[in-house]
């Protein structure tokens, strides 16, 4: 529901809103420049209170409150109206008032005294306060608090509710036409109990007043911050939460709002009590903003891109179109200005004002949330000839109709609730787990995610990795082939609803990471040649075209383009972290590369914003650089994805499966990996290869920045048949894997459903409409990995591809190998609590004839043992089928005196029958610890 009229009268709670909050100097500069706006007596308004007369009184002589016209206060049960409005208010300003001046210019209302005892009717008032009052635990407030319509109460805190309920069974038993508001006094903690005639609060005295005045809800701006302030800001009227009010309380008036389809009539507060009313008093055009304040809006706007909202049905818009002179906007309302001409569609066209650089924007007034627009071209002013003559924006926050489709001015107005929840804060705290969200439950959206989100923590994880979101093409996609990189992709649900995924997550204490990728755009959908240089002519990727960061003028947008992306992830959806997507292959040619300008900004925005921010790189292969702190010329990540861990094991139980290009060589490769930490290293300037250096000479880097699996969306999509890594082993090899996976001195990550065994196969899927791309995918796959025989799987645009790969219920997979992985999660949190799980307490011991593969973490007389022994499946292939038995392990470890306890074995997993007496078998792991 939109209303057209805009806002003109202005009421605010005052405890906890309007009057600062102790050592609060920001408010209190806000409440200064509110008075001086407000002495202009162009904007009525009214504070609508519980305190009674005098205690407002007071505030007004004692903050240097502005005088208001009206004063509605006692819990709702009182009106006043200033007898004297104009003159008081620059007076007030002038000479400071009195309680005595102020008591001469308030005069009460009759008329809501009368409509009050019409709801008492012949009530004896005074009987029922006495009655009440002799209820234990009860004690009258003072006098000058009590009114004629108010029966106001001190209670025990402890016992609100327990009194509460007594004063309502006794209302009850008598028919008293009576209600009750009940709260604690955030000040000195007393319980407080009001009574007052049915029905009446601060909303009712504020609905009255204003229908007495002829204004309508929608005229009015109401300010408040506690729960007896929620009836009124949910009753239509323009409605501003402060800062300082709870987070439940927002949640609950923004989910009204949203109920009630008023997507123009709330604004959520970042700023405490009277800084905040400032804000939302600008947001709704009630008051200017100061020069000051302006400029600051305008450097805030600065990194922008796209339909931001800037106030109440106002929406600034910019696009970077460097090869055009004239740009509009086409807007699909029923607001009034010129029609489109070219588009009978479209209600309004706005032309931009284009700058030096070939930004164009454009502030519009009306244009509300849910406008839909598109980005039109003038012909003339262009060598380029553009078809089609609009296009969507390329920094569309929404794409509700797809790549091809309108763009949606979207809102950013949320109430988080849990940011503050602790989560991991360390990488030894963090595991990882990736998901694909279309097929991570049935209903593949953000909503339905939140519902399995309990299960993983149950399972022990610390992160949920989504893989890319951004708007793709078609109704599912991986999630690569991206052109919208502002826009969470519409099938999956609305910008909010990701929001209310990212909030979920928090309240249960997990972080929330999002692959990005920047490396390329999508090609369905992509029209950003049109706009200007945003693609590069010198470099390349098989997927897309890659973006322009070295050439040209143009360049230095384009990198911005990237980096406001990002910040703008961490900033309107609250991740806590980016994992970007083939870093090695954002090709850049200039003398900062683009990703140490990406660490050092989202950087400097993480310190700047007091936000702990993660950044993760995939790189394919082992840079040191990408984990280098910035004041050492490196990236300054906090993690880099190691590869060579799975598919070095890969080659341990699968020789013959390469599910990348690089070659791996069985064992080898897997005792290097765990030595050195890597296999194969490179930067992203192209000097890339497998290190050939001695096991036994080699350093070993610090690998808890670097993030191991034992299989990701890669490592199983790249497989013909989209194969889990048990599928293609055996689930016995899989629980082997995960124990030298999660026990080591990494960053561990799963992959959806592993912990389980899922039996859906994880194939790459795509949606495009163009049939000549869907063509190119199947053949670019096939090319891409010409070691495989792709003729028995599905083709990567058939629609059972997506189908299949929805990972089912965890209870409906292997139970026992679930309990496994809780197990090793278990056991890892308590020796990484402990400090003994860290990279300088371990050292390796390798055994590659027997595929031994063992951590020692050692630490005074603490002592945890992790052993894991890889085989192929095949028969007569390396190492043989002879059991370990524990003394030939102890002399391998270097134990003397035997081994410490066992307290994980997986061969549990398997159900397989075993005795006490240890022994380790191919493809089985064990861990030892001591107390």
């Amino acid at each position: 529901m939109i209303s057209t009229k805009r806002p003109r009268v202005f009421a605010t709670d005052l405890d906890g809103t309007f009057i600062p909050l102790d050592g609060d100097n920001e408010s209190k500069a806000a409440l200064e420049q509110i008075r001086g706006q407000l002495a202009t007596g162009d904007v009525p308004f009214a504070y609508v209170s519980g305190r009674h007369l005098e205690y407002i009184f007071e505030g007004i002589v004692e903050d240097g409150l502005p005088i208001p016209d009206y004063i509605l206060c006692d819990v709702g049960t009182s009106v006043y109206e200033n007898t004297v409005k104009g003159s008081n208010r620059q007076n007030g300003l002038d000479n400071a008032p009195t309680q005595e001046t102020l008591a001469t210019s308030f005069r009460r209302s009759d008329d809501f005294d009368a409509r009050l005892d019409r709801i008492v009717g012949d009530t004896d008032i005074e009987r029922v306060r006495r009655e009440i009052g002799d209820f234990p635990k009860f004690r009258l407030q003072e006098k000058f608090k009590q009114g004629r319509h108010k029966l106001s109460y001190y209670v025990p805190a402890e016992s609100l509710d327990e009194c509460t309920a007594s004063v309502r069974t006794y209302l009850d038993e008598h028919s008293l036409p009576y209600g009750i508001i009940s709260s604690v006094d955030p000040f000195n903690g007393d319980g407080l109990v009001d009574v007052l005639p049915k029905d009446v609060s601060k909303a009712f005295a504020l609905n009255w007043w204003g229908e007495s005045q002829g204004y309508q809800n929608d005229e009015i701006v109401f300010c408040g911050d506690s729960g007896n302030d929620h009836a009124a800001l949910v009753a239509g009227y323009r409605a501003v939460v402060v800062g300082n009010a709870s987070r439940t309380l927002a949640a609950s008036v923004h989910d009204a709002h949203e109920k009630a389809n008023w997507n123009d009539r709330l604004y959520l507060a970042d700023r405490s009590s009277t800084a905040g009313v400032l804000d939302g008093l600008r947001w709704f055009g009630l008051v200017d903003a100061n020069n000051a304040a302006a400029s600051e809006a305008e450097q805030s706007l600065a990194r922008h891109w796209g339909a931001v909202p800037t106030g109440f049905q106002s929406t600034r818009f910019s696009v970077f179109a460097p090869a055009h002179e004239k740009l509009s906007i086409e807007l699909f309302d029923d607001g009034s200005s010129e029609p489109c001409a070219t588009n009978a569609g479209v209600s309004r066209c706005i032309e931009m004002i284009r700058d030096s650089d070939g930004f164009f924007t454009a502030n519009v007034t009306p244009c509300r949330v849910g406008t839909q627009y598109r980005i039109a071209f003038d012909s003339s002013s262009t060598d380029l000839a553009p078809e089609p003559p609009s296009i969507p924006d390329p920094a569309s926050r929404y794409q509700p109709e797809g790549v091809n489709g309108v763009s949606e001015v979207v809102g950013n107005q949320f109430p988080w609730q849990h940011d503050d929840q602790r989560r991991a804060n360390r990488v030894e705290e963090m595991i990882i787990y990736e998901l694909h969200l279309g097929a991570f439950t049935a209903e593949g959206t953000f909503l339905s995610a939140i519902d399995r989100l309990d299960e993983l923590v149950d399972l022990g994880v610390t992160a949920i990795e989504l893989m890319p979101i951004a708007q793709c093409p078609g109704r599912w996609n991986w999630g690569y082939d991206a052109t919208y990189w502002f826009a969470p992709m519409s099938s999956l649900g609305t910008p909010d609803d990701l929001r209310r995924l990212v909030d979920a997550a928090h309240a249960r204490g997990l972080h929330v990471f999002l692959d990005v990728v920047y490396n390329h755009l999508g090609p369905e959908g992509n029209y950003w040649s049109m706009l200007g240089k945003y693609f590069s002519d010198r470099h390349g990727t098989p997927w897309g075209a890659a973006p322009n960061f070295d050439d040209g003028p143009e360049a230095a947008a384009i990198r911005r383009f990237v980096i406001d992306n990002a910040i703008y992830w961490l900033d309107e959806f609250h991740l806590d972290g980016l994992r970007v997507d083939a870093i090695h292959c954002m090709k850049d040619d200039s003398e900062e590369h683009i990703t140490r300008q990406f660490g050092r900004e989202v950087r400097q925005w993480s310190h700047a914003n007091n936000r702990r921010i993660w950044l993760i790189a995939e790189t394919n292969v082992y840079d040191a650089s990408m984990t280098a702190p910035l004041e050492e010329d490196g990236c300054g990540f906090d993690a880099q994805w190691g590869d060579d861990f799975a598919h070095a094991l890969l080659a341990c139980v699968r020789a013959h499966d390469q599910l990348t290009v690089r070659r791996y060589q069985p064992h080898v490769d897997l005792a290097r990996a765990l030595h050195r930490g890597f296999v194969f290293q490179g930067d992203v300037r192209g000097d890339r290869g497998r290190e050939e250096i001695s096991v036994a000479t080699a350093k070993r880097v610090d690998t808890s920045s670097v993030v191991y699996c034992i299989q990701n969306h890669d490592f199983i999509g790249n497989h013909p048949l989209g194969q889990r890594f048990h599928q293609i082993t055996a689930p016995e090899t899989q629980a082997s894997a995960a124990a030298l996976l999660i026990l080591s001195p990494a960053i561990p990550m799963l992959f959806m459903g592993e912990e389980f065994a899922c039996e859906h196969p994880f194939s790459f899927f795509v949606d495009f409409g163009d049939e000549s791309l869907r063509q190119a995918v199947v053949e670019g796959r096939q090319r891409e990995y010409p070691q495989h025989d792709w003729s028995g799987g599905m083709l990567p645009t058939e629609e059972a591809a997506f189908d299949s790969a929805r990972i089912g219920r965890a209870e409906d997979g292997n139970l026992a190998m679930r309990n496994w992985y809780r197990d090793i999660i278990r056991v890892r949190k308590q020796h990484v609590d402990s400090g003994l799980l860290c990279v300088n307490h371990c050292t390796t011991v390798t055994d590659g004839d027997r595929g031994v593969y063992a951590l020692k973490f050692s630490r005074d007389d603490e002592h945890l043992f992790v052993v894991c022994r890889l085989a192929e499946a095949t028969s007569g292939s390396r190492p043989q089928d002879d059991a370990m038995h524990e003394h030939e392990l102890a002399k391998l470890l270097g134990v003397t005196g035997g081994l410490p306890p066992r307290i994980l074995d997986s061969r549990k997993v398997v159900n397989e029958s075993f005795d006490d007496a240890f022994r380790l078998h191919p493809n089985h792991a064990v861990a030892f610890a001591s107390t």
